[in-house]
């Protein structure tokens, strides 16, 4: 489920995606008995979605102030606190990530977590998005290569 939710993602079908990955997030929590897994991902989700209203939100703010000069101040105060939520958000997502992987096994999650912060932190200078979209990649490739059974865990009957 979070492998399919990782490729809506990355197709521009976020929500949809969205949504997949966090039920995957939860089953996982679930799985290994760690519900801390799930609750920071959470959390990422939740600071994800305040920086995405505030960066849509501060694209409006030069229109509706009427005033040029402080839509673009707001424009840029904005983007500096979408920026800084996104970041920490991001940060919670790799700390739920690195659990995962040392739950289950694939370091992959680490790697992918560690190229969404580098790549949050750079977007100021674009390359970001290129390291994001790697991030997103290699966060397909680890739901894909989860296993059926967490290791060190033997399955009810």
């Amino acid at each position: 489920m979070g492998g399919v939710g990782a490729i809506l993602s990355l197709v521009g079908l976020g929500f949809i995606g969205f949504i997949l990955k966090l039920v995957a997030v939860k089953q996982i929590s679930d799985a290994t008995g760690n519900k801390e897994i799930f609750n920071k991902y959470l959390w990422a989700a939740i600071l994800n979605i305040i920086a995405g209203i505030v960066l849509f939100g501060s694209f409006f703010m030069p229109l509706l102030t009427g005033d040029l000069a402080l839509g673009l101040g707001a424009l840029g105060l904005g983007l500096i606190v979408a920026v800084i939520l996104m970041i920490i958000g991001v940060i919670f997502m790799k700390q739920s990530y690195d659990m995962i992987a040392e739950e289950t096994g694939v370091g992959t999650f680490k790697t992918a977590a560690l190229l969404y912060i580098i790549g949050a932190v750079l977007m100021i200078i674009l390359i970001g998005a290129l390291l994001i979209l790697i991030a997103a990649i290699l966060e397909i490739v680890a739901f894909f290569s989860l296993p059926d059974e967490v290791p060190g865990r033997a399955q009810p009957a």
